[in-house]
């Protein structure tokens, strides 16, 4: 990936962290239960990422299929979510404040591997 995909890739991802951080602390605060918090931050960062994505980071026309492909990719995030934010704020006993940022920088590649999938089109994968 050469410069400017990799600073749009950071941007957008960006915006999609942040988003998933504000509803997972927000959440938190009004009582959510942490697989509901999750599911929202899921349903509205899949739709932004891939949208964002797709006009700015890879270019690509966007078509349903892509989405989906998306979408089922980035469920993956689901499990890790749950996992990794249960980690750091159960087990390790962090406020959601820290939990939650700490949990998502430990998901970033997988998130990088799954968007150039979903998104890219079968004749420009790498193999």
């Amino acid at each position: 990936m050469i410069a400017r995909p990799a600073f749009i890739y950071a941007m957008v991802s960006g915006i999609c962290l942040t988003l998933h951080n504000l509803v997972l602390i927000l959440g938190d605060q009004i009582g959510w239960v942490l697989p509901l918090s999750i599911l929202v931050s899921f349903c509205l960062s899949a739709i932004t990422g891939y949208v964002l994505h797709s006009l700015f980071t890879f270019r690509e026309p966007m078509h349903a299929s892509n989405f989906f492909r998306y979408a089922v990719a980035m469920s993956a995030n689901i499990p890790l979510a749950l996992v990794a934010v249960w980690f750091w704020h159960v087990a390790v006993g962090l406020e959601m404040i820290w939990a939650s940022p700490i949990a998502t920088i430990c998901m970033l590649g997988v998130n990088f591997i799954l968007s150039r999938w979903a998104i890219l089109s079968k004749s420009k994968q790498v193999s």
